[in-house]
């Protein structure tokens, strides 16, 4: 869904994007995406839309191309073929935060003439879900795949041993922090907290961490809507880093080296939550998706194990409770020669059979409506309602080009506080300084009263 590079890459030898035919009569279509050792649902998807696809569109081929390693290796790996019509992928899987960058540099093909005739845009998705690969030009970019909510995961054992009662109801930050200090002190072996917070998680640490805690403060937002700028200086800002420095400080996270693992999500749903070495963890709706009877590593006693509960809004304002929300979306570049047939892969990819696939496997949230309603799809994942549900009170990252550089900036700000370098009042101060260049100039910024 965020997120520097330690991943060895997957050699990519891709055909242009760009080329005509060959004397063969067989179109070739390449399709970027990223594969993990630990998460093949996407990998699944898209090998089973290729058989679709192939067997209906004789004379075109598709070429699946994986990159091996994390969202932030992928993000560097898309962003270097795509300097090029000459190396650029036809069609590839994006995440929605990354779209209005790419629509302003160029890089994506609008879809609205194509998505017109295609009946299952009308009938599957809901209008809010058609805003996720929507440019600043109104003009929609890419056909969502998944959508997602955020909230807190818990170890009902390690809860209990540290005298908290399961089901487990945080109101404000206090409680969530509270529950992490009686955790340390009382199950020694266990971590209190995970959150993502260093710029080697990238979008992860952004927002499933940063702007969980910041929208979830009074008026807590980047960008002010009505005055068309971006926000510095708000107290929610220096708050929200607080409560970061507060884990660390107190030794209520994981150790830093772990924080600064790329692997950390696979040490947190693969390791110390199913060894009872974790308390509490701030993450999104897929989690449970890692230990369900199909994945890598099952783990068969989860739903006895697992609680999980809305991140509470800092001092327990109104909604009560905060999310945030992104997700993933397949695209069109804009090199390509073959529009019509990297659309129609784009419908196959996204059909109820394959969306269904990629939705059970993955434990995302689903886009469609004839999915959601599907038997297979809650089946064994008692989260889904919950999650789901999570919608009334999320949040969507500011949808402009600019958003990447702003949330690097957050990142560096997390980090230092992460590492100590710097205090809570000190980081934000840098990022302000610092955010009129990443946005275009101090006009594009005011201060926040």
């Amino acid at each position: 869904m965020k997120r520097v590079l330690i991943a060895s890459l997957l050699l990519l030898t891709a055909c242009s994007s760009t080329e005509q035919p060959s004397t063969t009569g067989v179109k070739e279509l390449e399709v970027l995406y990223k594969v993990e050792p630990t998460w093949p649902h996407l990998e699944k998807m898209l090998q089973n839309a290729k058989k679709q696809y192939e067997a209906a569109h004789p004379g075109v081929t598709i070429k699946l191309t994986a990159v091996q390693g994390n969202n932030e290796v992928y993000y560097t790996k898309l962003a270097l073929l795509n300097r090029s019509a000459d190396s650029a992928p036809d069609l590839y899987y994006h995440d929605t935060f990354q779209v209005n960058a790419d629509v302003a540099a160029g890089k994506l093909s609008p879809l609205d003439d194509y998505l017109a005739k295609w009946p299952d845009w009308q009938s599957q998705y809901a209008d809010s879900v058609k805003q996720a690969a929507k440019g600043g030009d109104g003009k929609i970019y890419g056909v969502p795949i998944s959508t997602d909510t955020r909230g807190l995961w818990y170890h009902k054992d390690v809860l209990a041993k540290a005298g908290i009662q399961v089901p487990w109801e945080p109101k404000t930050w206090d409680d969530v922090l509270a529950a992490a200090r009686a955790i340390k002190q009382k199950v020694p072996g266990a971590i209190p907290f995970t959150m993502y917070s260093t710029k080697i998680h990238g979008e992860a640490s952004t927002m499933q961490g940063f702007e969980m805690l910041l929208y979830g403060t009074p008026g807590g937002t980047l960008y002010d809507e009505t005055r068309k700028k971006w926000l510095t200086g708000s107290k929610g800002f220096t708050d929200s880093l607080t409560f970061i420095n507060t884990v660390y400080r107190e030794e209520l996270g994981p150790k830093l080296a772990d924080a600064h693992n790329a692997k950390l999500g696979d040490k947190v749903t693969l390791e110390w939550f199913p060894k009872g070495e974790l308390g509490i963890a701030l993450d999104g709706a897929w989690m449970s998706a890692a230990w369900r009877p199909t994945a890598p590593k099952p783990w068969p006693e989860w739903q006895d194990k697992i609680g999980w509960t809305k991140m509470p809004t800092q001092n327990g304002e109104a909604p009560g409770a905060v999310s945030m929300s992104g997700g993933w979306v397949m695209a069109m570049s804009s090199y390509t020669k073959f529009k019509q047939e990297a659309f129609d892969f784009i419908t196959t990819a996204t059909n109820k059979d394959n969306t269904l696939l990629y939705s059970v496997g993955t434990g995302d949230l689903t886009p469609r409506k004839d999915v959601a309603e599907d038997p297979s799809y809650t089946k064994d994942n008692p989260t889904i309602k919950f999650w789901t549900d999570l919608a009334s009170v999320t949040h969507y990252r500011p949808a402009f080009e600019e958003y990447p550089k702003v949330s690097n900036q957050i990142q560096e700000a997390m980090e230092a506080v992460t590492t100590g370098a710097q205090s809570p009042e000190e980081a934000a101060r840098t990022y302000a300084d610092r955010l009129p260049s990443a946005v275009g100039g101090p006009d594009k910024v005011v201060a926040a009263g």
